[in-house]
Protein backbone atom coordinates (compact mmCIF):
# COMPACT_ATOMS: atom_id res chain seq x y z
CA UNK A 1 0.00 0.00 0.00
CA UNK A 2 2.96 2.64 1.25
CA UNK A 3 4.79 1.67 -2.19
CA UNK A 4 1.06 2.47 -4.28
CA UNK A 5 0.83 5.44 -2.66
CA UNK A 6 4.17 6.48 -3.32
CA UNK A 7 4.28 5.75 -7.38
CA UNK A 8 0.34 7.08 -7.73
CA UNK A 9 1.85 10.34 -5.63
CA UNK A 10 4.87 10.76 -7.88
CA UNK A 11 2.60 10.37 -11.22
CA UNK A 12 0.12 12.72 -9.85
CA UNK A 13 2.01 15.51 -8.73
CA UNK A 14 3.90 15.13 -12.53
CA UNK A 15 0.69 15.83 -13.98
CA UNK A 16 -0.27 18.70 -11.91
CA UNK A 17 3.20 20.03 -11.47
CA UNK A 18 2.64 24.11 -12.66
CA UNK A 19 4.77 23.53 -15.58
CA UNK A 20 2.95 20.62 -16.69
CA UNK A 21 -0.50 21.47 -16.19
CA UNK A 22 -0.58 24.65 -18.35
CA UNK A 23 1.32 22.60 -21.15
CA UNK A 24 -0.92 19.74 -21.16
CA UNK A 25 -3.49 22.09 -20.85
CA UNK A 26 -2.64 24.03 -23.88
CA UNK A 27 -2.31 20.63 -25.84
CA UNK A 28 -5.69 19.76 -24.73
CA UNK A 29 -6.93 23.16 -25.86
CA UNK A 30 -4.69 22.71 -29.69
CA UNK A 31 -6.12 18.60 -30.13
CA UNK A 32 -10.01 20.67 -29.33
CA UNK A 33 -9.20 23.45 -31.54
CA UNK A 34 -8.29 20.93 -34.29
CA UNK A 35 -10.71 18.41 -33.74
CA UNK A 36 -13.56 21.56 -33.68
CA UNK A 37 -14.65 21.24 -30.73
CA UNK A 38 -14.91 24.48 -29.93
CA UNK A 39 -16.99 25.02 -26.75
CA UNK A 40 -14.26 22.76 -25.09
CA UNK A 41 -11.64 24.53 -26.80
CA UNK A 42 -13.16 27.77 -25.29
CA UNK A 43 -13.59 26.18 -21.43
CA UNK A 44 -9.88 25.28 -21.85
CA UNK A 45 -8.98 28.25 -22.98
CA UNK A 46 -10.60 30.39 -20.32
CA UNK A 47 -8.88 27.54 -17.61
CA UNK A 48 -5.87 28.41 -18.68
CA UNK A 49 -5.70 32.04 -18.74
CA UNK A 50 -7.18 32.33 -15.47
CA UNK A 51 -4.70 29.31 -14.21
CA UNK A 52 -1.95 31.04 -15.83
CA UNK A 53 -2.84 34.49 -14.86
CA UNK A 54 -2.96 33.50 -11.33
CA UNK A 55 0.45 32.36 -11.40
CA UNK A 56 2.12 34.99 -13.85
CA UNK A 57 0.13 38.16 -13.24
CA UNK A 58 -0.96 37.58 -9.27
CA UNK A 59 1.02 37.60 -5.77
CA UNK A 60 -1.45 34.78 -5.17
CA UNK A 61 1.67 31.97 -5.27
CA UNK A 62 3.85 34.18 -2.64
CA UNK A 63 1.00 34.43 -0.58
CA UNK A 64 -0.26 30.91 -0.42
CA UNK A 65 3.88 29.57 0.04
CA UNK A 66 3.77 32.75 2.73
CA UNK A 67 1.01 31.30 4.99
CA UNK A 68 2.84 27.65 5.13
CA UNK A 69 6.14 29.84 6.21
CA UNK A 70 4.19 31.35 8.87
CA UNK A 71 2.85 28.78 10.46
CA UNK A 72 5.64 27.74 12.95
CA UNK A 73 7.45 30.98 13.67
CA UNK A 74 11.09 30.07 13.71
CA UNK A 75 11.63 31.55 17.65
CA UNK A 76 9.63 28.74 18.99
CA UNK A 77 12.48 26.34 18.67
CA UNK A 78 14.13 26.14 22.45
CA UNK A 79 17.47 23.55 21.39
CA UNK A 80 18.63 23.51 24.95
CA UNK A 81 15.20 21.27 26.25
CA UNK A 82 15.17 18.88 23.17
CA UNK A 83 16.41 15.12 23.59
CA UNK A 84 18.13 15.39 20.00
CA UNK A 85 17.58 16.21 16.23
CA UNK A 86 16.00 15.13 13.31
CA UNK A 87 16.98 16.70 10.08
CA UNK A 88 14.18 15.49 6.93
CA UNK A 89 16.31 14.76 3.60
CA UNK A 90 15.44 16.40 0.86
CA UNK A 91 18.76 18.50 0.83
CA UNK A 92 20.78 16.41 -1.77
CA UNK A 93 20.73 16.95 -5.14
CA UNK A 94 21.29 13.97 -7.96
CA UNK A 95 22.68 10.89 -6.35
CA UNK A 96 23.43 9.78 -9.98
CA UNK A 97 25.70 12.77 -10.31
CA UNK A 98 27.04 12.80 -6.98
CA UNK A 99 28.61 9.26 -7.33
CA UNK A 100 30.09 9.73 -10.54
CA UNK A 101 31.36 13.13 -9.67
CA UNK A 102 32.39 11.78 -6.37
CA UNK A 103 31.62 14.33 -4.59
CA UNK A 104 28.74 16.11 -2.16
CA UNK A 105 25.82 17.56 -4.60
CA UNK A 106 23.28 19.79 -2.26
CA UNK A 107 20.22 21.52 -4.36
CA UNK A 108 18.29 24.91 -2.88
CA UNK A 109 17.34 23.28 0.61
CA UNK A 110 20.48 23.01 2.27
CA UNK A 111 19.73 24.94 4.69
CA UNK A 112 18.35 21.98 6.54
CA UNK A 113 21.88 19.91 6.90
CA UNK A 114 23.78 23.57 7.06
CA UNK A 115 21.02 24.09 10.44
CA UNK A 116 21.96 20.44 11.78
CA UNK A 117 25.70 21.39 11.45
CA UNK A 118 25.38 24.25 13.25
CA UNK A 119 23.12 23.19 16.33
CA UNK A 120 25.71 20.09 16.65
CA UNK A 121 28.18 22.99 17.58
CA UNK A 122 25.97 24.56 19.88
CA UNK A 123 24.87 20.67 21.62
CA UNK A 124 27.23 18.06 20.62
CA UNK A 125 26.01 15.89 23.37
CA UNK A 126 22.50 15.29 21.26
CA UNK A 127 22.00 13.12 18.79
CA UNK A 128 21.43 13.62 15.02
CA UNK A 129 18.77 11.55 13.19
CA UNK A 130 18.64 11.97 9.27
CA UNK A 131 15.47 10.61 7.84
CA UNK A 132 15.54 9.52 3.99
CA UNK A 133 16.55 7.76 1.40
CA UNK A 134 15.64 9.09 -2.16
CA UNK A 135 11.52 10.97 -3.70
CA UNK A 136 12.85 9.57 -7.04
CA UNK A 137 11.03 6.95 -8.91
CA UNK A 138 14.40 5.28 -9.95
CA UNK A 139 17.33 6.39 -7.27
CA UNK A 140 20.32 5.52 -8.47
CA UNK A 141 24.23 6.31 -7.18
CA UNK A 142 24.54 7.51 -3.83
CA UNK A 143 21.50 8.08 -1.18
CA UNK A 144 20.46 10.96 0.89
CA UNK A 145 22.34 8.97 3.89
CA UNK A 146 25.48 8.73 1.75
CA UNK A 147 25.75 12.20 -0.06
CA UNK A 148 24.53 13.79 3.81
CA UNK A 149 27.46 11.55 5.30
CA UNK A 150 30.05 12.46 3.46
CA UNK A 151 29.00 16.51 3.82
CA UNK A 152 28.76 15.63 7.59
CA UNK A 153 32.08 13.98 7.80
CA UNK A 154 33.79 17.02 5.39
CA UNK A 155 32.43 19.64 8.26
CA UNK A 156 34.03 17.57 11.20
CA UNK A 157 30.80 16.30 12.89
CA UNK A 158 31.12 13.72 15.27
CA UNK A 159 29.37 10.54 13.26
CA UNK A 160 29.64 8.81 16.66
CA UNK A 161 26.20 10.91 17.29
CA UNK A 162 24.49 10.25 14.24
CA UNK A 163 22.18 7.92 12.90
CA UNK A 164 20.76 7.42 9.97
CA UNK A 165 16.93 6.23 9.07
CA UNK A 166 17.56 5.19 5.25
CA UNK A 167 14.24 3.60 3.97
CA UNK A 168 11.55 6.62 3.47
CA UNK A 169 10.32 7.84 0.67
CA UNK A 170 8.36 10.58 1.60
CA UNK A 171 6.94 12.70 4.58
CA UNK A 172 4.84 9.94 5.94
CA UNK A 173 7.41 7.67 6.16
CA UNK A 174 10.28 9.85 7.41
CA UNK A 175 7.81 10.10 10.46
CA UNK A 176 7.12 6.32 10.41
CA UNK A 177 10.69 5.03 10.17
CA UNK A 178 12.22 7.71 12.37
CA UNK A 179 9.46 7.03 15.20
CA UNK A 180 10.30 3.32 14.90
CA UNK A 181 14.26 3.99 15.19
CA UNK A 182 13.65 6.43 18.21
CA UNK A 183 11.71 3.90 19.99
CA UNK A 184 14.06 1.09 19.01
CA UNK A 185 17.00 2.97 20.57
CA UNK A 186 15.18 3.34 23.81
CA UNK A 187 15.64 7.10 22.99
CA UNK A 188 11.49 7.83 23.45
CA UNK A 189 10.88 10.12 26.93
CA UNK A 190 9.67 13.42 27.91
CA UNK A 191 11.59 15.79 26.16
CA UNK A 192 10.53 16.38 22.78
CA UNK A 193 12.82 16.18 19.76
CA UNK A 194 13.69 19.25 17.62
CA UNK A 195 12.24 18.87 13.80
CA UNK A 196 14.60 20.77 10.89
CA UNK A 197 13.00 20.90 7.65
CA UNK A 198 11.89 23.93 5.19
CA UNK A 199 9.51 26.58 6.70
CA UNK A 200 7.15 25.83 3.99
CA UNK A 201 6.95 21.72 4.21
CA UNK A 202 6.93 22.13 8.21
CA UNK A 203 3.01 21.95 8.62
CA UNK A 204 2.70 18.39 6.49
CA UNK A 205 5.81 17.48 8.52
CA UNK A 206 4.54 18.61 12.01
CA UNK A 207 1.12 16.69 10.80
CA UNK A 208 2.88 13.59 10.32
CA UNK A 209 5.35 12.96 13.47
CA UNK A 210 1.89 13.92 15.60
CA UNK A 211 0.14 11.48 13.96
CA UNK A 212 2.85 8.93 15.32
CA UNK A 213 2.77 10.53 18.64
CA UNK A 214 6.34 11.37 18.69
CA UNK A 215 6.66 15.11 20.76
CA UNK A 216 8.74 17.69 18.39
CA UNK A 217 9.73 21.09 18.12
CA UNK A 218 9.92 22.41 14.62
CA UNK A 219 12.57 24.33 13.62
CA UNK A 220 11.82 25.99 10.20
CA UNK A 221 14.92 26.68 7.93
CA UNK A 222 14.39 27.76 3.88
CA UNK A 223 12.75 30.71 3.69
CA UNK A 224 11.40 31.93 0.74
CA UNK A 225 8.96 34.50 1.35
CA UNK A 226 9.08 37.56 3.47
CA UNK A 227 6.91 37.20 6.92
CA UNK A 228 5.16 39.98 5.89
CA UNK A 229 6.09 42.67 2.56
CA UNK A 230 4.98 40.63 -0.46
CA UNK A 231 7.52 41.00 -3.72
CA UNK A 232 5.62 41.68 -6.51
CA UNK A 233 5.76 41.27 -9.80
CA UNK A 234 8.16 38.62 -10.01
CA UNK A 235 9.69 36.84 -13.41
CA UNK A 236 7.80 34.17 -14.64
CA UNK A 237 9.86 31.62 -13.51
CA UNK A 238 10.45 33.09 -9.86
CA UNK A 239 6.33 33.00 -9.94
CA UNK A 240 6.31 29.11 -10.95
CA UNK A 241 8.81 27.98 -8.15
CA UNK A 242 7.09 30.08 -5.62
CA UNK A 243 3.24 28.54 -7.46
CA UNK A 244 5.04 24.56 -7.51
CA UNK A 245 6.35 24.71 -3.53
CA UNK A 246 3.30 25.86 -2.72
CA UNK A 247 0.83 23.52 -4.52
CA UNK A 248 2.83 20.71 -3.32
CA UNK A 249 2.39 21.21 -0.14
CA UNK A 250 -0.96 22.49 0.26
CA UNK A 251 -1.91 19.49 -2.01
CA UNK A 252 0.09 17.21 0.36
CA UNK A 253 -1.61 18.30 3.35
CA UNK A 254 -4.86 17.33 1.99
CA UNK A 255 -3.75 14.39 0.31
CA UNK A 256 -1.95 13.13 3.92
CA UNK A 257 -5.31 14.20 5.91
CA UNK A 258 -8.08 12.58 3.32
CA UNK A 259 -5.45 9.08 3.62
CA UNK A 260 -5.05 9.07 6.80
CA UNK A 261 -1.96 10.09 7.37
CA UNK A 262 -2.31 12.76 9.38
CA UNK A 263 -4.79 14.24 11.68
CA UNK A 264 -4.59 17.28 11.11
CA UNK A 265 -5.17 19.22 7.61
CA UNK A 266 -3.47 22.47 8.99
CA UNK A 267 -1.39 21.36 12.12
CA UNK A 268 -0.98 25.28 14.15
CA UNK A 269 1.67 25.87 17.07
CA UNK A 270 0.82 23.68 20.16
Amino acid sequence: MATAFFLLSKIGWFLLKPLNSLLLGLLIWLCCRRLGWRATARAFGVVLLLYGGAIVLTPLPELALRSLENRFPADQANPGTVAGIIVLGGATDSGAVAAARGQVGLNGNAERLTTAVALHRIMPDRAIIVSGFSGRLQPSGWNEAEITRRFFEQLGVAMSKVRFEAQSRNTAENARFTTGLIGRDGAAGARPWLLITSAAHMPRAVASFRAYGLPIVPYAVDYRTEPRHVVWPRDIGGSLSLAEMALHEWLGLAVYFITGRSAELFPAPQ
